[in-house]
């Protein structure tokens, strides 16, 4: 953590606060990953359900008022035509030539990745023959893909979400175990899925809901970003006429720009805590989903509570003069092609 949040390196404490600091940090990150993950599967499983496999969807729409220019509603007939057969055509035939270019590019990238290995010049993809298992491979991806699509459509969303909430958790599992903190990893998600799976539980069918946990979602995403760039020295800040003032008052210049900053957190914090009072209060909930309005309100409270404990903590060590610890230079970088001429 730098002395001043307008310096361009970021300088740590050896101190009590820098260590909580440091795993509020890891669970402001943990949880603004999750919110995305959640936010982004939730709206995919909307557009699929909405857009794609339901009943007049895009394709149909757009397919109908191309064929269809005459006065009026376009016939049933054509409209069950439409549905029945011309666009599953279309998906069928864009879901396969994903699946070809998403195995195709996988080819690639492994052919690249071997040259690289073996110290060999970088394949084009011209370079890289076609394999006629690329199509096979593709179909096979493809219908992957339209069999993920049905289940979203075909079955509750509360499944859907539930299976795909066990499938993240055992897939970062993994990854957990290889860093030796399974044990904590399964504790902490241990207790997140008890209101996790209260809320999945509870959603309605379809994916109407995916609005309503977006604008919750999106507010941890946003202010608990917000919280973790203010420690990380990422945030916008006024330079205004920081050249100008001679370097004998740089210290108090500081510790002055600090407390005015911490002064603005602090009445942002209040007003923030008046909103989810009267929230809390008034007891409403999303319009489709069953949850409180006020966890809208609550990220807001916590960015402006943690955003103000690190800034007043960065005015305390300057008013008692702690010294940050300087991170340790980093070993010149030798170009790879200049390696064999070092070693010899």
């Amino acid at each position: 953590m730098a002395a001043s949040p307008l310096d361009a390196s970021v300088v740590r404490y050896d101190d009590a606060f820098e260590r909580v600091d440091a795993q509020l940090f890891r669970v402001e990150a943990g949880i603004a990953t999750f919110s995305l993950l959640a936010m982004a599967l939730s709206y995919f499983c909307k557009i699929i359900y909405d857009n794609v496999f339901a009943k007049t969807n895009f394709i149909d729409k757009f397919l109908l008022r191309w064929m269809h220019d005459g006065p009026g509603e376009a016939p049933n007939a054509l409209v069950d035509q439409v549905h029945g057969v011309y666009t599953p055509a279309i998906v069928v035939t864009l879901l396969v030539v994903l699946g070809v270019g998403a195995v195709r590019t996988a080819r690639v990238q492994r052919a690249i990745g071997a040259a690289r290995k073996a110290g060999q010049p970088e394949p084009s993809p011209a370079d890289v023959p076609f394999n006629p298992m690329t199509v096979v491979f593709g179909a096979l991806v493809a219908v992957f893909f339209g069999v993920a699509g049905y289940v979203v459509v075909a079955l509750p969303s509360a499944l859907v979400c539930g299976v795909l909430y066990a499938f993240f958790v055992l897939l970062f599992a993994r990854r957990a175990a290889r860093r030796g903190s399974l044990p904590a990893y399964a504790l902490t998600w241990a207790v997140l899925s008890v209101p996790i799976g209260w809320l999945i539980a509870v959603l309605p069918d379809g994916y109407s809901w995916a609005n309503d946990l977006s604008k919750i979602l999106i507010m941890y995403v946003g202010f608990l970003g917000a919280s973790m760039a203010s420690r990380e020295r990422k945030h916008i800040m006024l330079n205004f006429g920081r050249r100008l003032w001679p370097s004998s008052l740089k210290r108090g210049i500081d510790v002055g720009s600090h407390l005015l900053w911490l002064g603005a957190l602090v009445l942002l914090f209040v007003l923030g805590a008046h909103v989810l009072q009267l929230k809390l209060e008034s007891g409403s909930t999303l319009a489709i989903l069953p949850v409180a309005e006020y966890h809208i309100v609550l990220p807001v409270v916590l960015s402006f509570a943690l955003m103000a404990l690190r800034v007043g903590a960065d005015a305390v060590r300057l008013l008692i003069g702690a010294e940050p610890v300087t991170p340790p230079a980093e070993p010149p970088q030798v170009p790879s092609s200049a390696a064999p001429e070092a070693a010899s």
